[in-house]
């Protein structure tokens, strides 16, 4: 899989009118202007934003709006140095602070204006990160209202400078000398911006990852001088760092590598890489803090052949995955879009067996399209089987499986699971006996599924123990006989706006969680520290949203829900 860059000509950044380059590796005396605007080319719905006159003019989003539009169908990838970089290190120690003060921010500029850290990152970047404390107007107004939900938030709010008491934590926490005759307020406050990012790019130094930190400054000379003598805060000259300056912005490398990521960045900048900035697009809102990886390009980067899932390397994951956190006035939220996963084909899914469940429910699971997706993967979930260790060379797992539960594979599973397969709790007192759980299958052989946990039970010996029941197309079990009455009931959990806030929109929904914290509180507050107490109190349920939206794509969103 390739991923084009823009073929359209990259201006130079760095370049003034009169053809000079304002780009220096060593600091500079001017103060580098920040552009206006900044927004990801063919993003959806994109165009500059609006500065409200006031808080007043920013919307509050509905309970259950602005829906996630993203899954990674990719792992996570990407090589992890071993070996301590001081000088990025200390780099991303001021990127945190940035983010760190961001908490206190406050609503009386609302703009979200200038370069983003994709404008001064190589279109190269394999990789991606950024945390933004100067968002768009909504993000700022919907954060605030939401940590304001938050005890320990509300005291983080009126801090005088978080980002002064996390430096100043960190240096007492490091016992490094050489930081603490930093002084915060002189050398770090006066220069440092509102957004931070890293890039991780292709090759390698001294064998380690070619990585770019950048940080957002308005004053580039000071913000030079200041990183340059933090960095040399390490003697070891595998450590070193090249500081370099960019459109206002502070570039961080490896030593040897400043010089080629700001030739690298003349060539086009991460922005202008048309798959990258269409991957983040189609997130929507950026929030506070977002990440892009391509996970091929990254296996590339991977010396050994690593580990393997069902015989498949995961070198050879393909696919790309964008991710953001952002802030609703009712719950932050973690969303994101898988691409370029092909070999995944897209299932069709529905939320509404969630959705049905009784509205005492505080806790249920939801797979949909669970026989499509057994259909498809069970030749490489074989092989994983077989592969298992201690299994021996030609062993025949699902075989063994097959005769000792009594069933057949895969098409017995993919009978159990249905399209639509359901585990819910109620509302009970837990730790004294067995759990009440309920199951509920929609499916074309409901028949053939209460057969198969028959099956299961004989197996378990007595330890499982089911009331089961058959209507139609669909299975009811439970381990109370009542609950299985009640899950053959339509129940309204769905119209509880607990459940609408968390899970959001239902009706593409592959596979779905959802917790309601305020009715299970009461069983882990009492275990928790007086110092997380009251945040925990403050929290209201946990929905995860996954859909699958075309073969090889999909979304997720997964929200914590304030009261």
């Amino acid at each position: 899989m390739t991923q084009p860059n823009d073929p359209t000509p990259q201006p130079t950044p760095g370049n003034r009118p009169d053809g000079t380059d304002q780009t220096q590796s060593i600091p500079q005396s001017d103060t580098q202007a920040m552009p206006t605007h900044y927004d990801y080319p063919g993003a959806a719905g994109g165009g500059p934003e609006t500065d409200p006159a006031s808080t007043a003019d920013v919307p509050e989003p509905a309970p259950g709006q602005a829906a996630a539009e993203g899954v990674p169908f990719s792992d996570d990838a990407g090589p992890k140095s071993t070996r301590r970089r001081t000088g990025l290190v200390a780099a991303g120690l001021v990127g945190a602070l940035a983010l760190g003060g961001g908490i206190a921010f406050g609503v009386a500029q609302l703009s979200g204006d200038g370069a983003q850290p994709a404008d001064v990152i190589p279109a190269d970047a394999l990789a991606y990160v950024r945390l933004d404390i100067d968002p768009s107007a909504g993000q700022k107004v919907a954060a605030v209202r939401f940590l304001n939900k938050i005890p320990e938030a509300k005291d983080i709010l009126g801090a005088d400078d978080m980002r002064k008491e996390l430096w100043d934590r960190v240096v007492q926490e490091s016992q490094n000398a050489c930081l603490a005759k930093f002084d915060f307020a002189k050398d770090i406050a006066p220069w440092l911006g509102e957004r931070a990012g890293l890039g991780v790019r292709p090759g390698k130094t001294d064998g380690q990852q070619n990585l770019v930190v950048v940080l957002q400054t308005s004053d580039a000379a000071q913000a030079s001088d200041t990183l340059t003598r933090l960095t040399a805060c390490s003697t070891e000259s595998d450590e070193q760092t090249d500081v370099r300056t960019r459109d206002g912005y502070v570039l961080l490398t490896p030593k040897g590598q400043g010089d080629a990521t700001l030739a690298a960045l003349d060539k086009g900048s991460l922005a202008g890489n048309s798959t990258f900035s269409g991957d983040m697009g189609a997130l929507g809102d950026q929030g506070i803090a977002s990440m892009w990886f391509d996970a091929g390009k990254l296996a590339t980067q991977v010396d050994a052949p690593g580990p393997t899932v069902g015989g498949t390397a995961l070198s050879s994951v393909q696919g790309r995955a964008a991710m953001t956190v952002r802030f609703d006035p009712d719950y932050i939220e973690l969303a994101g879009i898988g691409r370029g996963q092909d070999a995944v084909k897209r299932v069709d899914g529905n939320g509404a067996e969630l959705a049905s469940l009784p509205a005492d429910t505080i806790g249920a699971v939801q797979l949909s399209g669970g026989a499509q997706l057994v259909d498809s993967a069970w030749p490489n979930l074989k092989k994983a089987l077989d592969d298992l260790p201690g299994a021996g060379s030609g062993s025949d797992v699902s075989g063994m499986l097959e005769d000792q539960l009594g069933i057949k594979l895969p098409a017995d599973l993919a009978v159990l699971l249905g399209k639509s397969f359901t585990l819910a709790m109620p509302e009970q007192a837990l730790g004294s006996s067995l759990p009440t759980i309920g199951l509920k299958v929609a499916g074309t052989d409901a028949k053939r599924a209460e057969e198969v946990l028959t099956s299961l039970q004989d197996v378990s010996g007595g330890a499982l123990q089911l009331d089961t029941k058959v209507d139609g197309d669909r299975l009811y079990a439970a381990t109370t006989p009542g609950y299985t009455d009640a899950l053959a009931q339509a129940g309204k959990l769905g119209d509880s706006d607990t459940f609408k806030t968390a899970i959001g929109d239902t009706s593409t929904m592959t596979g779905g969680v959802y917790l309601d914290l305020d009715r299970v509180e009461k069983y882990y507050l009492p275990e928790v520290g007086p110092e997380a107490h009251d945040a925990l109190e403050a929290l209201r349920a946990v929905g995860l949203n996954v859909s699958s939206t075309g073969d090889g794509e999909g979304t997720f969103s997964l929200r914590v829900v304030g009261n």
